[in-house]
């Protein structure tokens, strides 16, 4: 029962790993930016051509399932807007809610980038780091396997961009709050659903016939949020690095939401 569980607990950790991983790259990274730049409009300008290609998926997948369902969409942006809060968006994809939306088909367009994200990223690491040999090899336990196994991700042609892409992609394709927003009405469905279930007396026929299912699709998204994690992991040392020596080389510094210390330079974001 517990290996059965495994896919499910492992998601919901690394889902919440990447969050956090992720509130820390956008921040970090638009602080680079302003230390590069020193001005808050090209600053974000950089921003946001870093993570272009996720956000053009983000919205790209939203603007394909919205149409797919039958909802009538409005237009499509990719260019970064400062909001009154401070705050700052990438892209949107205007669609209209009327009547007959309903809570299912907004939780689909509204999740469509996690999707999206997590298919894209599993395409690059099967079909160009080849994650099952490195996968079988860490299972075998032999130095030499794994060794091998690193020897051919690292020999990867263009790896560089594979990498890049990846990190754009798994920083980008986290639900907004507004791609949230139909969530709460969408587990009250399903809870009305398992409830209808429970008085018909099919609910454990329910459950066994989707525990395997669901588990193989839990289990390819946790080696999708695994490939995140090791990503960001990369360019958080990447950026943090970077933001380091740039500061030293200008003598300044970003402060995120604290008081500076005496002698440097204060660039709230």
């Amino acid at each position: 029962m517990s290996e059965t569980l495994m896919p499910f607990i492992w998601v919901v950790i690394a889902f919440g790993i990447l969050l956090l991983m992720q509130r820390w790259i956008h921040t970090h990274l638009h602080g680079v930016s302003m230390l590069i730049t020193r001005r808050a409009e090209w600053a974000v300008i950089m921003y946001s051509l870093i993570l272009l290609p996720g956000v053009f998926l983000h919205e790209a997948s939203h603007w394909l399932t919205a149409t797919f369902l039958g909802v009538r969409t409005g237009s499509f942006s990719l260019i970064p807007r400062r909001q009154g809060d401070g705050s700052i968006v990438l892209g949107y994809v205007e669609y209209y809610k009327g009547r007959t939306l309903g809570p299912i088909r907004e939780s689909l367009i509204g999740g469509a980038p996690l999707i999206a994200g997590t298919a894209v990223i599993l395409l690059i690491g099967f079909k160009i780091f080849g994650v099952t040999d490195l996968a079988l090899a860490i299972n075998s336990g032999e130095i030499d396997n794994l060794s091998a196994a690193l020897g051919q991700v690292f020999a990867t042609n263009d790896i560089l961009v594979w990498l890049y892409l990846l990190f754009a992609i798994s920083n980008a394709m986290m639900p907004s709050p507004a791609d949230r927003r139909a969530w709460p009405a969408f587990l009250l469905v399903m809870i009305g659903l398992t409830i209808i279930l429970m008085f018909l007396g099919v609910t454990d026929a329910v459950i066994n016939g989707l525990a395997e299912p669901a588990a193989l699709v839990f289990g390819y998204l946790g080696i999708a949020f695994s490939m995140a994690i090791a990503v960001d992991i990369l360019f958080m040392i990447l950026i943090a690095a970077v933001e380091w020596i740039v500061g030293r080389i200008r003598g300044v510094s970003v402060i995120y939401g604290a008081e500076p210390p005496p002698g440097t330079e204060k660039v709230v974001l």
